[in-house]
């Protein structure tokens, strides 16, 4: 038996579909092949299904919402400086889409694209593409299977294979957004071994040293509204967009969401950066009014990597595989 396709409109001219996984607790994700987002990760609580992420109802939403809402991002998460990097000593430039800088792999980048989808069981799904050059800019194609599967015990792993045509770079995320209450009341943020990467004005990584500042500091767990107040009442901030250095490790959570009912959401990452970002992106209008209502989670390389070496090393040759995993665990009480 497999999961089977549920048409959720069109991007592009194109289809769109929707796969549903269950596991025997009731746990749902349902996955689109519209940039493999995760258009619901919900469960059962007290008798009633809880929708743990932000959710659209068709495809065009999430086509014109400027959020990325739960989308596979890529080739790369975060920003590049400068939309250029070099492979091998040569220069290669990228779509530029957000002043001088490339974000998130482009205006044309994975999230935009339809995937290829084949179910092989109820709990799991693989999507495929081919990245290609020609579409999104970065050089040379890749060839790329996204692997989701939900496990009995309400993990959703979300497993990366990527084989490189020629030289290129990889390093994507989800950019998964967490329902909160609005004004994040209900969320409390802990972040075990995380070190705050303070950023310049232009959003990309700053140089060290690396002052400790209360501010960021989510190592002993902080209720996200206070911290967000904090934030506002020492600096011009409304809220954070911001990057930690985590322990590379799919055992020990990088970071760890509780509700105020009972729902704690561990994440797991086999890389050394997470990015957190509170947003309202549902509603824009209450974004930019600081009318918060989700946290954003973004497992990935440290941002800029490509410039900064001792963040990490994302480039691809020729001819190489790359494997890279993130996992939510669900657990409630």
């Amino acid at each position: 038996m497999t999961a089977a396709p549920v048409f959720f409109g069109r991007a592009g001219g194109r289809e769109v579909y929707k796969y549903v996984l269950r596991n025997a607790r009731g746990t749902q994700a349902a996955i689109l092949t519209l940039g493999g987002i995760i258009q619901e990760f919900s469960i059962w609580q007290n008798g009633v299904r809880r929708q743990l992420v932000v959710s659209l109802d068709n495809a065009e939403s999430y086509v014109c919402n400027p959020f990325q809402i739960n989308k596979q991002i890529g080739r790369v998460a975060g920003r590049i400086q400068n939309a250029s990097f070099e492979i091998n000593g040569q220069v290669y430039r990228v779509p530029a889409n957000e002043g001088r800088h490339a974000l998130h792999g482009g205006a044309n980048g994975l999230g935009s694209q339809i995937l290829e989808a084949s179910a092989a069981d109820p709990q799991e799904l693989a999507l495929s593409t081919v990245l290609r050059e020609a579409t999104d800019g970065y050089p040379n194609n890749l060839n790329l299977t996204i692997r989701y599967r939900l496990t009995d015990d309400n993990r959703l792993e979300v497993h990366y294979h990527a084989e490189a045509e020629g030289d290129t770079v990889f390093d994507p995320t989800v950019h998964i957004y967490w329902q909160l209450a609005e004004g994040l009341g209900n969320g409390r943020l802990n972040i075990p071994a995380g070190r705050h990467i303070p950023a310049d004005s232009e959003k990309l990584p700053a140089y060290p040293p690396y002052p400790e500042n209360a501010l960021f500091d989510f190592s002993d767990g902080r209720q996200l509204d206070e911290a967000v107040a904090q934030l506002r009442a020492n600096t011009p901030r409304q809220g954070f967009d911001d990057i930690y250095q985590v322990e590379p490790n799919l055992n020990r959570p990088a970071a760890v969401l509780d509700t105020a009912d009972g729902c704690r959401i561990k994440i797991f990452s086999d890389r050394n950066g997470l990015v957190l970002f509170t947003a309202c992106p549902a509603d824009p209008a209450k974004h930019k009014q600081g009318i918060y209502d989700t946290l954003a989670t973004e497992a990935q390389t440290l941002p800029n990597s490509l410039h900064r070496p001792e963040f990490g090393e994302i480039r691809m040759r020729g001819g190489e595989t790359k494997q890279t995993t993130i996992v939510y665990q669900i657990e409630t009480h």
